[in-house]
């Protein structure tokens, strides 16, 4: 309903404000969290032949990851959630939103919701990925077959608990980078995420935390399964590429 709506009141293309800002985080964020995690893991199991990685390193690892790259993004996560709020204004070019950001609030305004974006990053990364790489595991311990469906099956569960345990933190995320400085101190503005978490539970209800989540896990759902699956691709091209190689050689 939300789509037909925003398309048929603001047009088509409405539906893909700020995009450009989230290509560009998505880019940057993607690489740093899941080079620093899959390259940690493999060196580990490397190293430790025939074992695999415990479930708590996992968790450990996936959140220190995101972390990491939210922390380096969080730039560029702020100027598409003010583009998205903005949805009458025309987007501006990249660094021109970045410097409107830093004249008008300085650093604070640029990294205006690290905190929370990096406990959200923490989250997603320690619930999703381990998920996927645990619940693929489990699969293939119980008899199933290395293949596609496999795949989808581990892929989008590990969407749905990435979306359940985000979703609070995304919405104190989202209300704390929508926020700007104001000056009069009448107006109260959020102290923290666990103040914002509070505040919303206690004058909207607990529900109200979990807002945005039907789009949340429609987004991430479909997200998590193209991200694993054409993963898993990329690692069958790169195993056949290296057999191949010492087979030349």
């Amino acid at each position: 309903h939300t789509l037909v709506t925003v398309a048929r009141q603001e047009g088509l293309m409405s539906l893909y404000t700020g995009a450009k800002f989230a290509l560009l985080r998505q880019g940057t964020y993607g690489t740093i969290r899941l080079g620093i995690y899959y390259s940690i893991k493999d060196a580990w199991e490397r190293k430790n032949v025939g074992v695999k990685m415990p479930l708590t390193h996992l968790v450990m690892l996936g959140g220190t990851a995101g972390v990491i790259g939210s922390y380096v993004t969080t730039p560029t996560d702020v100027m598409r959630v003010r583009m998205q709020a903005c949805h009458h204004t025309k987007s501006p070019p990249l660094l021109r939103s970045f410097l409107n950001i830093f004249k008008t609030e300085g650093m604070k305004g640029v990294y205006r919701g690290a905190v929370p974006n990096a406990q959200r990053a923490a989250v997603v990364n320690g619930v999703q990925i381990p998920t996927y790489d645990v619940t693929k595991r489990n699969l293939l311990a119980a008899g199933f077959q290395d293949n596609k469906w496999t795949h989808f099956g581990s892929s989008l569960f590990a969407g749905f608990l990435g979306s359940c345990f985000s979703q609070p933190i995304d919405v104190a995320k989202t209300r704390m980078m929508n926020q700007k400085l104001l000056k009069n101190p009448n107006v109260r503005l959020y102290k923290g995420v666990l103040d914002t978490l509070l505040s919303t539970a206690r004058h909207e209800g607990i529900p109200a935390l979990w807002k945005g989540f039907v789009p949340t896990f429609c987004r991430l759902g479909p997200w998590n399964v193209l991200f694993f699956m054409s993963l898993e691709q990329f690692r069958l091209w790169d195993n056949f590429i290296n057999c191949r190689s010492k087979a030349v050689f």
